[in-house]
Order: C-alpha cells, then structure tokens, then sequence
C-alpha cells in the first residue's frame, strides 16, 4: 500500500468509470488473482487461469520466433474485447464492450504501471 491508501483492488475500480470497461483482474504470472473490480470471485479466478495462459503463450511464441517481447495480447469476441496486459511479475486482464483497441491498450498500459508503483511500495 502507499501513503494515500491505494489498493491494487482501488486502481483496477477506476477502469470502470469506462462506459466499456465491463470488468478488470490482475493476476500473477501463475495466475493467481491479485485483485479484481466488475468481476465475481469465481470468476476472477477462470480469469486468472485465462490471462496466465494467453500471456505464456505469446511471450514464449514471440520470443522462439524473434518477435521481441510481447506485452499485450488482444481477443474479439462475439459480443465484446479481452485485452491482457503483461506488467513482469503480473498482468491485468480487461473486458470490454467492443471500442476502440488502440484508447483501451493506453488504459491497460496506464492501469500496469500504476500496480507497478504500489508494487514496489511494498
């Protein structure tokens, strides 16, 4: 935590004040839920499971092809957008209504480094 209180739960709840914005999770690079906003505990925890793999997979596949790093993986749905962001040690997964992916990767990478900077608080 820092001086102002802030959650790592508090910072993922600002992404909602998106109208797309339908939920939001960070997670461990195991998977593990490290907070969640929009998002019910049992499923936070598919969520976890979800955005561990997607982010594996791309670094591992990027890297073996000479891609560079990957830090972000985005997914189209039926209905909506999973945008899964790397941040090291975690990720943060949104869900989103469909919009524009360019605005929601800048949110992602805003709403990463934040966590960052309560991370190394600790």
């Amino acid at each position: 935590m820092t001086d102002d209180g802030a959650s790592i739960d508090q910072v993922l709840f600002k992404t909602l004040r998106y109208d797309e914005v339908l939920g939001a999770v960070a997670i461990s690079r195991e998977g593990l839920v490290v907070g969640r906003a929009g998002i019910g505990t049992d499923d936070a925890e598919v969520v976890g499971a979800l955005g561990a793999s997607l982010v594996g997979a791309a670094e591992r596949t990027a890297r073996r092809l000479g891609a560079g790093m990957a830090h972000d993986v985005n997914l189209n749905t039926a209905d909506g957008m999973i945008h899964v962001q790397s941040g090291g040690d975690f990720a943060v997964v949104l869900f989103t209504e469909r919009c524009d992916p360019l605005a929601i990767g800048a949110l992602c990478e805003s709403t990463v480094s934040e966590i960052s900077g309560l991370l190394t608080d600790v």
